[in-house]
């Protein structure tokens, strides 16, 4: 990573969660240590992950669907970009009591073509990747895994909601520093970060592309990437290695 080597005290890096809390459980080789490289400084935004079914499965909630699957064992399939959303889909299996074959890609766009077709039963992915089938009919939302309803999607249950606390995920992005990074130049661009994402106009942007504005300094931005570290790896304990 480019940025580690510059240290200084100018160049960043902004990223989700996953280089910490994913990357070290599906890679044997880092070229970084997660736990003292990458310094959390900023939290900027949650992104929304959904579970998406096709209009095909004819269900109309997270229930109808756990019920179908279950009347139909090793029949249906699904997909999800990698990361985050493997386990939160893992997640749910395990809490089901569900199991389903998944099926891999290269790159996710022809993923969301086979859910509007119905070769594809279930997708996982980011919010704003699955709303063109949803608003076409051709998919059908079932839970977003955050704690609050998304901006874009305010009929749609979280997974609390829904019955599934376990699969409450936000997918929390920001700004991260190197290691030794001084204190107090912390705070000060924690406080920068804050005073701009609190301009409406700023955060109206940010939802209208499917996101909700998380402002957080160092210790709050920490929190919540081990608050997501800690409920993967015991994901990743009672699972194989998720398809990349």
């Amino acid at each position: 990573m480019s940025f580690l080597a510059a240290r200084d005290n100018h160049t960043l890096m902004f990223s989700f969660a996953g280089v910490i809390t994913i990357n070290p459980l599906i890679h044997d080789k880092l070229p970084y240590d997660p736990a003292r490289d990458l310094v959390p400084v900023a939290s900027v935004v949650d992104n929304f992950f959904a579970i998406a079914a096709s209009a095909a499965l004819k269900v109309a909630s997270l229930e109808d669907f756990i019920r179908l699957v279950r009347s139909q064992p090793g029949k249906l399939n699904w997909a999800a970009t990698p990361g985050l959303p493997d386990y939160i889909f893992a997640a749910l299996q395990r809490s089901a009591g569900i199991k389903m074959t998944q099926v891999s890609y290269r790159d996710f766009t022809p993923a969301l073509q086979d859910l509007g077709e119905g070769r594809i039963h279930v997708a996982v992915s980011g919010l704003a990747f699955l709303l063109p089938q949803v608003q076409t009919g051709k998919a059908k939302l079932l839970l977003v895994t955050n704690r609050e309803r998304a901006p874009l999607a305010p009929d749609i249950p979280t997974a609390q909601e829904a019955g599934y606390p376990d699969l409450t995920f936000d997918g929390v992005v920001g700004f991260y520093g190197w290691r030794d990074m001084p204190a107090d130049l912390k705070q000060r661009i924690a406080a920068d970060v804050r005073a701009v994402g609190a301009d409406p106009a700023i955060g109206a942007r940010i939802a209208s592309a499917g996101s909700l504005v998380r402002l957080g300094g160092p210790a709050e931005f920490a929190a919540a990437i081990e608050e997501q570290r800690a409920k993967i790896a015991a994901i990743h304990a009672t699972v194989a290695k998720p398809a990349q």
